[in-house]
């Protein structure tokens, strides 16, 4: 080998050093932009944080129940640890027989706002009806009826406009606030006493046909726990994209574009709901149980739920209403594709330097790499303001435009340049493809890969790479 060849073999294994040099700094910098998107959704994030405990918050509504008191003749012990026989105050839980409820939500996501970041909320007007059956007494508890009380705990009364009605056999009564009712990080209980209305102990002792309406405002989702040993319940919106959670799943979910609708069904969700409440005497007890998070209960709570460990959650049936495009995940799910992007345009690059014999420099080639890396950035600030669809198509123009601009004085030729320019609108508009394709995203990637590789294949099937090496300066 001369040595004007191996000159030219160490041009060639410095350039491609220099442009692997250069993807890893385009590497390093979609990093730095990845932080960016997490920082500025991290900020969304802390104005939703800020809504909901200053305005409003999600909501867990739990159905309405019967609480009632007995006394039962147990065991004390005093600060000496001498025991003697004593009377204690429970409760026993009691859900309507059978509950029909129907939710209906209108979505918006225009009520909260701040600067350009904005919360998802709803306004849900919620009725139910349903029936109390006679409680029974087969044990022979000694029930104080005086103190029987209809329980309603609501997650954040904040959201309601009035106090509900509670209407038994025709007649209606007005849910007050519970003196262990707490709010912040509880819940606000409302109850109906049998102390403050006594002609309904009869109605207690009898049983009787109830209906309840009420409009709750909440924030991004809502969550409600049956109480009623058969129930049906019915949510409708004015909402494209509702994740269902919780432990019982619609058996009917139709949906139209913009709107939702789902149904559920349900005999075992209200009774494992009411052993798991029965322990519960504040809101505070509320909030934990449904949290999933630890709460202290007396020595008579913690032996009530020994006697049935699979009691200690409740069930609940949620709907979370999404973005129907997450700018910020949009934008990072397109970083993750850039290093791609790039890989692609050098290859591109190093082959018209083969096949055209063109000499680009590694100038040239960095120039055309930030310009890609721009595209991210006007990405991202666009898509703040504007539809992503949109902000994609204009940050796309904008950046293809400049690079074929560029690339008619590099390569000294308007075909090359459009050519080239045609090949990153395509591969732009596939990465586009690859954005909304969610779960197939893996399927489209694979073969776009196979299909850009095999065309690399097909077009230097030809090439003497050898030569090409001995011609290229």
């Amino acid at each position: 080998m001369t040595m004007d060849s191996g000159m030219r073999h160490n041009f060639i294994y410095l350039k491609i050093a220099a442009i692997l040099f250069l993807i890893l700094v385009f590497y390093i910098g979609l990093f730095f932009i990845s932080n960016l998107v997490n920082e500025r959704q991290s900020y969304q994030q802390q104005v939703i944080r800020d809504i909901a405990n200053e305005q409003i918050r999600p909501q867990q509504v739990i159905a309405p129940y019967l609480k009632l008191p007995y006394q039962v003749q147990t065991t004390c012990t005093n600060e000496e640890k001498k025991t003697y026989d004593c009377t204690q105050t429970v409760f026993v839980t009691l859900g309507a027989e059978t509950a029909d409820w129907t939710a209906q939500f209108d979505v918006s996501d225009s009520t909260y706002k701040r600067n350009i970041y904005k919360a998802i909320s709803y306004q849900n007007t919620m009725s139910g009806k349903g029936v109390f059956k006679t409680v029974g007494n087969e044990s022979q508890r000694n029930y104080l009826w005086d103190q029987a009380e209809i329980i309603f705990p609501i997650q954040d009364a904040r959201g309601l406009n009035a106090k509900p009605m509670f209407n038994i056999d025709g007649k209606a009564y007005k849910f007050d606030f519970a003196e262990q009712s707490q709010g912040q990080q509880g819940f606000d209980l409302m109850h109906i006493t049998a102390k403050q209305y006594p002609e309904l102990i009869q109605k207690f002792q009898q049983g009787f046909k109830f209906n309840l309406q009420f409009r709750l405002e909440g924030l991004n989702k809502f969550t409600f726990l049956p109480t009623s040993n058969e129930m049906t319940y019915q949510a409708t919106g004015n909402w494209g994209d509702v994740k269902y959670d919780g432990q019982s799943l619609p058996f009917q979910k139709p949906r139209k574009k913009q709107q939702f609708q789902a149904n559920w069904k349900n005999i075992a969700l209200g009774k494992r709901n009411l052993d798991s409440i029965s322990m519960c005497e504040n809101s505070q007890c509320f909030y934990q149980l449904l949290n999933n998070q630890s709460y202290p209960v007396s020595a008579v709570d913690a032996a009530y739920a020994a006697k049935d460990t699979s009691t200690t959650s409740v069930s609940g049936i949620s709907a979370q209403f999404l973005e129907p495009i997450n700018i910020y995940t949009q934008t990072d799910r397109a970083i993750k594709y850039g290093i791609m992007i790039i890989i692609i345009t050098f290859g591109c690059f190093f082959l018209f330097e083969v096949l055209k014999s063109l000499k680009i420099h590694p100038v040239q080639y960095a120039l055309v790499a930030m310009a890609q890396g721009v595209f991210f950035v006007l990405l991202l600030s666009i898509s703040e303001y504007y539809a992503f669809a949109w902000a994609y198509l204009v940050a796309a123009i904008a950046c293809i435009s400049l690079i074929t601009w560029y690339l008619y004085f590099v390569v000294q030729g308007y075909k090359a340049a459009l050519l080239f320019g045609l090949l990153l609108s395509t591969l732009y508009g596939m990465m586009y493809l690859l954005l909304q394709s969610s779960g197939k995203t893996f399927l489209f990637g694979s073969i776009l890969s196979f299909i850009l590789i095999a065309c690399v294949m097909f077009i230097t099937r030809h090439v003497n790479w050898y030569q090409s090496e001995q011609q290229t300066i």
